[in-house]
């Protein structure tokens, strides 16, 4: 089991927790939870209902997608990654299934463990939405460059 001093060092090192203050980072460790998974193991799956994100402590983890029936790696995060982070903010479906590649150390935040804690201090609420927003920029300007590849290509784009 971890000490409330290693969650929070752990919290620090992901950049969706990086800017929460102190007290924000104590509440949050209140609420986390240690899990290993084994290589290979599946975290979740695509389409599942998801209630909790997860913080790589060791290890790594491959988020796929399936693609024409095919699983398609999307991403992959090691030590101070985060993934699952959707599932605490919204009520939908995985959009990705998430494999371990080596034996893996996981923090797990639970949504309505979440939901307390930026209750109690909302920048934690603002840090996240900072992270989405970063990645909905990426995924803006992967999609650009998918287009532009596809009319270079002569492929319909519309």
């Amino acid at each position: 089991m971890l000490s409330v001093m290693e969650v929070i060092l752990a919290l620090k090192t992901t950049p969706l927790f990086r800017e929460v203050p102190g007290e924000g980072l104590k509440r949050l460790s209140d609420f986390i939870q240690e899990k290993t998974v084994r290589a290979n193991e599946i975290v979740f799956a695509e389409q599942d209902l998801g209630d909790e994100m997860y913080l790589v402590r060791s290890g790594r983890v491959s988020v796929q997608q399936n693609v024409a029936g095919e699983a398609t790696q999307v991403d992959v995060h090691s030590a101070g990654g985060h993934f699952g982070e959707m599932a605490i903010i919204d009520d939908r479906p995985r959009s990705a299934t998430a494999v371990a590649y080596e034996d893996t150390s996981l923090l797990v935040l639970h949504k309505n463990d979440f939901r307390s804690a930026v209750q109690d201090y909302p920048d934690i609420a603002f840090e996240v939405f900072r992270e989405l927003t970063r990645r909905l920029r990426d995924s803006d300007k992967r999609y650009r460059e998918l287009m532009e590849q596809a009319r270079r290509l002569g492929l319909e784009t519309r």
